[in-house]
């Protein structure tokens, strides 16, 4: 049986969306103007092609950034509770620290941190 509050809850979301739609479509000017049809970029207008190919080395350093960003708050949290979880807590830290060390391995073999061709007097 679903009970009341639930009932509720689901047509209040409902509510909620329609409202936010209606009124955003209330509020949007009409018609297009040239201006408006721009990105904005810091009321900068664009020039030239936008068509712009990024290396992808960029993106793989981006997403270990992000692994081991999110590896520091987990660690930090975890540091918070290190007196409760005791051993097992630390086990579990340790495998988890463990498998971004051999992820790390992995993508240095990969070479994901080459930027470029060494030169030979490097």
């Amino acid at each position: 049986m679903v009970s009341a509050s639930f009932i509720f809850y689901s047509f209040a979301i409902i509510i909620v969306t329609l409202t936010m739609l209606l009124v955003s479509h209330a509020l949007n000017p009409r018609g297009q103007k040239r201006k408006n049809s721009y990105p904005y970029e810091s009321g900068i207008v664009p020039v030239g092609d936008t068509n712009i190919r990024w290396n992808v080395n960029y993106f793989l350093i981006a997403i270990s950034f992000v692994i081991f960003d999110i590896e520091a708050v987990y660690l930090y949290l975890w540091s918070l509770v290190v007196l409760e979880t005791s051993w097992p807590g630390l086990t579990t830290a340790g495998l988890f620290i463990l498998a971004l060390f051999i992820a790390l391995i992995y993508e240095i073999k990969q070479g994901a941190f080459n930027w470029g061709k060494r030169q030979q007097g490097e």
